[in-house]
């Protein structure tokens, strides 16, 4: 039976070990947020280069989520937040786990099959956003802390925005390397064989 867990950025062993495929995990604290192909490209040539990125993301959690950020009364405000297709950036997925120390990535759509033995051996989840929900996460969003690479554009700039209790997010993929993702589509397959083994059986009639 899946638990709920009210979690505080920055996340620690402890935290990410209790999660389970299928859990709901709301989030309040601290979470960096992009949803650039270049972007996710350049921090893993950052950390290949051994180079320092301009946000620790070390026990923390990296988005695939859009934001849109504009200047209000001198203030940086975010209009709203939207997530993406986590497999479109699997092929850095690997290396910014394995170089960042980062405990969570956060998007939709599920993780290939790299980034979640990387998951499994660094100590990493996924958690996915509700697809179609902007309106409910992006009330979630309190502040805009910081903004980075301000030379991509605006969604594709690593923003670092403070959240309170941002969910509900499911755990896609937990530490030890389950996958809701690949149980859901293995037991789709085991009744698609069994409906198509029904309906030759009926054509043998």
């Amino acid at each position: 039976m899946s638990k709920t867990h009210e979690l505080t950025l920055p996340l620690t062993d402890a935290d990410i070990q209790t999660l389970e495929i299928g859990d709901l995990v709301y989030l309040t604290g601290d979470i960096v947020v992009t949803v650039g192909l270049p972007t996710h490209k350049r921090i893993a040539e950052f950390i290949d280069a051994g180079k320092k990125l301009p946000m620790d993301i070390e026990n923390g959690i990296l988005c695939q989520v859009g934001c849109y950020v504009e200047e209000q009364g001198g203030k940086k405000v975010s209009r709203y937040i939207n997530p993406s297709t986590s497999t479109r950036f699997e092929p850095y997925l690997p290396t910014i786990i394995a170089g960042t120390g980062v405990k969570a990535i956060g998007g939709k759509g599920g993780v290939g099959p790299e980034t979640i033995a990387a998951m499994k051996k660094h100590g990493c989840v996924y958690l996915s956003f509700i697809g179609g929900a902007s309106a409910l996460t992006s009330e979630a969003v309190l502040d805009v802390v910081d903004v980075a690479w301000e030379d991509f554009i605006v969604q594709f700039r690593l923003t670092r925005l403070r959240v309170k209790q941002l969910g509900p997010l499911t755990v896609g993929v937990d530490a030890r390397g389950n996958c809701l993702y690949t149980n859901l589509k293995n037991d789709a397959q085991q009744m698609l064989d069994g409906l198509m083994d029904e309906l030759n059986r009926d054509r043998r009639v």
